[in-house]
């Protein structure tokens, strides 16, 4: 009697076929495929995948060395942004993988994997202001800026003294992660820090304001609008997005009731820290009020508003009220709000549902469609 003993190569053959056919039917599971690649590929394969991204990251590493940190140059930097005449927009990223190599990339898109010098990067980022004062910006944007650095007097005071270019912005887009900050009073002065910086962007059309925890990817931060902005109103201000946050409905309304002479655009949540397969994490959070009183009472407070986007998880307290609302969106357009194709990760265990019903309700009235659409899972 002859007995059939498949190869290892064989086996890692037929599994390979078989999780290929499952991602052509579950575009979702290709996060998972990927990493279970890393185990059926052969090993002197993954030892030569492994080396060629240690490779490349040492190479960035020790060109960053070499170069040092960008604040010891803060003068070379101040004259180059000075011969350019025609600079106009400016944007500081510490999201975008720098490297070409496919792992590394892959690494890169778990944010706990994004390492931050956190004191490296007040000093970089308060060599850049420093620079850029007097020059008369359009626009001025920031991906991963610690919120701390507005609670830290000195650097505070060095933003608002060099800050003063903010006064002719028309697009000031601001991500910021509050994990640095230390309990509620350092949240306080930070958050009052940040308001009058704000506050020096008087021409604003655009703003975007959207706060990333990366040492807790899933929560949102705890804001008071009357605490950023008192009774500050962007007298141009025609697109908002706000994004990660945790507010009281009346806090929020009243800050866009201000708004409502010249809102024209209006988007609440957003991707967030979500890794790319998992849903919109950015959303928004009443820790009181309702959504259906927020949105009932927007219809009448922005007269002029022309479009609602919402994305990410959208919650309000009291859970075993009837009154609990609990939503997860799935995006329909970019921030530029071009149509963008549905997500790969949106399937119908999860839930997700689109804002479109309640864009509608928003802007023409009718129903409210939260009725039929709350106690959504995720």
């Amino acid at each position: 009697m002859e007995y059939f003993m498949p190869s290892v190569l064989s086996c890692r053959t037929v599994i390979w076929e078989a999780c290929s056919l499952l991602i052509q039917r579950r575009p979702d599971f290709a996060h998972l495929f990927r990493r279970f690649q890393h185990f059926v590929t052969p090993p002197d394969q993954r030892n030569e995948v492994m080396g060629s991204a240690r490779q490349e990251f040492d190479r960035i590493e020790r060109g960053r060395k070499v170069v040092g940190p960008l604040h010891l140059r803060a003068d070379d930097l101040r004259e180059a942004c000075s011969a350019l005449p025609n600079l106009k927009d400016f944007e500081i990223t510490f999201t975008r993988c720098p490297l070409d190599n496919d792992l590394l990339r892959e690494v890169f898109d778990y944010p706990s994997c994004r390492k931050l010098d956190r004191p490296q990067t007040y000093s970089n980022l308060n060599a850049i202001i420093f620079a850029l004062h007097g020059i008369p910006l359009s626009s001025f944007k920031v991906d991963r800026l610690p919120l701390e650095v507005f609670r830290l007097p000195a650097h505070r005071t060095h933003w608002y003294t060099h800050a003063q270019a903010f006064s002719s912005l028309d697009t000031l887009n601001l991500t910021l992660d509050p994990s640095g900050l230390q309990g509620p009073g350092s949240a306080f002065r930070a958050v009052n820090g940040l308001g009058r910086i704000l506050q020096l962007a008087t021409q604003l059309k655009k703003l975007k304001l959207a706060f990333h925890p990366y040492s807790s990817e899933n929560s949102k931060f705890a804001l008071s609008f009357r605490e950023l902005f008192y009774d500050f109103t962007f007298k141009q201000l025609t697109d908002l997005t706000l994004e990660g946050v945790s507010c009281e409905e009346d806090d929020l309304k009243d800050f866009l009731a201000r708004h409502g002479p010249t809102l024209l655009r209006l988007r609440l949540g957003g991707r967030g820290l979500a890794k790319p397969f998992e849903v919109s994490l950015g959303g928004i959070h009443l820790y009181e009020g309702t959504f259906k009183s927020l949105f009932t009472g927007l219809r009448m407070k922005l007269p002029k508003l022309e479009r609602l986007h919402l994305e990410g998880i959208f919650e309000c307290e009291h859970h075993d009220l009837p009154s609990h609302e609990a939503y997860n969106f799935y995006p329909l357009t970019n921030e530029d709000w071009e149509e963008v194709p549905r997500p790969k990760w949106v399937r119908s265990s999860r839930k997700t549902i689109n804002c479109l019903p309640f864009e509608q309700y928003v802007l023409f009235g009718g129903p409210y469609p939260g009725n039929a659409l709350t106690q959504q899972s995720y």
